[in-house]
């Protein structure tokens, strides 16, 4: 009778993740250069100041000390502007 080995390459591999986001826990980590926030722009100031940064995969927007300003989430509901 032959050993049978049992193969786990089917079962997903837990990866440390870098950078994850406050709220949808996805990597926001791209490079040492780069990141995937979505930096956020005041228009109404003259020199377009950057007063904080939203996450691709959830929408929600944090201000430049990570605090939260709007938690959107992957489920929430949103009207058209």
């Amino acid at each position: 009778m032959e050993k049978q080995i049992q193969s786990l390459s089917h079962t997903k591999k837990k990866t440390k993740i870098k950078d994850p986001c406050p709220i949808c826990e996805r990597e926001l980590y791209y490079n040492k250069y780069y990141s995937k926030r979505i930096g956020l722009f005041d228009m109404e100031s003259a020199d377009h100041e950057i007063i904080g940064w939203a996450c691709p995969r959830c929408k929600s927007e944090f201000d430049n000390k990570d605090n939260i300003m709007y938690i959107y989430g992957e489920d929430s509901m949103q009207g058209n502007t």
